[in-house]
């Protein structure tokens, strides 16, 4: 693979797949991350989708495809970014996988354990590089949290908080969003279960799951409980909102709070409470304060474009073997615990999550 020499840097040649609403934001990070990597190549059913996409993110000489197939076949492509729609994930990285291409891709991993099991063994079987889209692993509070739970900045975790919320308004009238080019809504795929796979608790909850997981590291989830509603989405066909208490192997809880209908005070994204302190934090703030103290201490770090930043992090581990901060196994995880946290809502108990990732709660 291209790899950074001294001054001259060669260029990992990407190519999108899938041009709609998210990719935006890949489009941004790419173009910030030249010319360590370049996209050459766009795939989308909607041609003036990847027109547009193209012209604004692309150089001249780009390939537009009307599907993945060809853009596979292209060997002037080293890796692809997935921005599908949840249900084309897996078929799309099992093919990117057999083609030989590093594979960046947008949450969720896919929608169902079988699939997951697809990736994981197409991935193992041909040694591709393989990452989550987990942008908000990039956030600087989370990084920092991270590694102030590492040190032992607070003694044992007890509690556990991650919250992704916010009114979503967009999904009121599902069109596609102002001066997106000719071609279906993102709220349209994501108004039918077949395609969506789940409700908000996989979309836009998935990163609430994988913020909680980091925040816990090693510390492995075990059981999960789990309550949903439609509070603010009448007509949406699965929930809006998301509850889930998760309990992990060392005896720690955690709160997953997700929702498209309300947003909350401060716009707090994670907690961590244990024996010594808290620390709390979102986007580039965090708070720690130690038992007793009256008043946090408090560090606001400059702002980073998470995606930019989740690229140059694909970029360093495609080009200099840098460890994967979300490899296949970690979105195996993420998508365990969330069917697991459905099952538990529909079914009123608590699930137990095996060992495995692989295998369904029960």
């Amino acid at each position: 693979m291209p790899a950074a020499k001294g001054d001259a840097v060669e260029t990992l040649k990407v190519g999108i797949v899938g041009a709609g609403g998210i990719a935006e934001q890949h489009g941004v990070a790419w173009r910030a991350n030249a010319p360590r990597g370049e996209i050459v190549a766009v795939a989308d059913v909607a041609e003036a989708r990847a027109r547009s996409f193209a012209g604004r993110y692309t150089g001249p000489g780009a390939e537009l495809h009307g599907g993945i197939e060809s853009l596979l076949a292209d060997p002037n492509v080293d890796a692809v970014d997935i921005c599908l729609p949840h249900h084309l994930h897996a078929p799309a990285i099992v093919a990117a996988a057999r083609a030989g291409k590093a594979i960046l891709c947008e949450k969720p991993l896919c929608t169902s354990l079988e699939d997951a099991a697809a990736i994981n063994a197409a991935v193992q079987e041909t040694g591709v590089t393989f990452m989550m889209a987990h942008n908000q692993l990039f956030q600087p509070s989370l990084i920092e949290a991270r590694r102030l739970l590492a040190a032992g900045a607070i003694g044992r975790p007890f509690l556990y908080r991650s919250v992704e919320a916010f009114q979503n308004r967009a999904a009121l009238a599902p069109v596609a969003p102002a001066g997106m080019a000719e071609g279906e809504s993102p709220w349209a795929w994501r108004s039918d279960p077949k395609r969506m796979g789940g409700g908000e608790v996989l979309d836009t909850g998935w990163h609430a799951t994988y913020r909680l997981l980091a925040l816990a590291g090693d510390d492995r989830p075990v059981a999960v409980q789990a309550m949903t509603e439609r509070y603010f989405l009448p007509d949406w066909p699965a929930e809006d909102t998301g509850l889930l208490l998760v309990r992990f192997a060392s005896g720690a809880i955690g709160e997953i709070l997700t929702t498209w209908a309300f947003a909350t005070v401060g716009a707090q994204q994670f907690e961590a409470m244990g024996e010594h302190g808290s620390l709390a934090g979102s986007g580039a703030r965090i708070l720690h304060q130690l038992h007793r103290w009256p008043q946090p201490a408090e560090r606001v770090d400059d702002p980073v474009h998470s995606f930019t930043a989740e690229v140059t992090h694909f970029l360093d581990v495609v080009q200099r073997g840098a460890t994967s901060l979300a490899p296949v196994a970690t979105g195996t995880r993420v998508l365990q615990l969330t069917l697991a946290a459905y099952l538990a809502a529909a079914e009123g108990r608590q699930v137990e999550l095996p060992e495995n990732p692989l295998e369904a709660g029960a």
